[in-house]
């Protein structure tokens, strides 16, 4: 597949102006004029020098950019991790609230049922103790008199 974006250049594309250098120091040189021809490499030497340092720089600017640009993007990525943690936490901690206090309401609902239970129980066993002991007692006296 493609690269999303074209491969790194290797060396610099050099100037209309550099190439027209060379070719005017070749034409001399084949013309056995050497002393132009040299000062044309001169020339062409210096301009090819402030080129490549050019592109390196310019080569270096972008570098640094894509690196500022990747540490952004993972800065982005952790503060959306980190937003997702806590919003996770904070719902995590939601549901336990809520589960404690489901679970406290079920608490008192058979807390109350068995209290309410007990007093049923109790005002049984008092009625069955009254009306026992009201029987005791009619017990007695109809005991007592049958032997009077």
């Amino acid at each position: 597949p493609p690269l999303p974006y074209p491969p790194p250049q290797a060396r610099p594309k050099f100037s209309r102006e550099l190439l027209n250098l060379r070719n005017i120091q070749e034409h001399l040189a084949k013309a056995k004029d050497y002393t132009e021809a040299h000062k044309m490499k001169l020339k062409a030497d210096a301009l090819e020098a402030w080129e490549i340092e050019k592109w390196r720089n310019q080569k270096q600017q972008e570098m640094f950019q894509q690196e500022a640009k990747f540490k952004h993007s993972k800065q982005q990525e952790l503060i959306a991790l980190q937003k997702r943690i806590q919003t996770g936490r904070e719902e995590q901690k939601k549901r336990r609230q809520l589960d404690l206090e489901r679970l406290l309401q079920r608490y008192q609902n058979v807390k109350s049922e068995l209290e309410a239970q007990q007093n049923l129980e109790r005002m049984r066993a008092a009625k069955q103790l009254q009306s026992g002991a009201f029987m005791n007692l009619q017990n007695r006296r109809t005991k007592k008199n049958v032997l009077s």
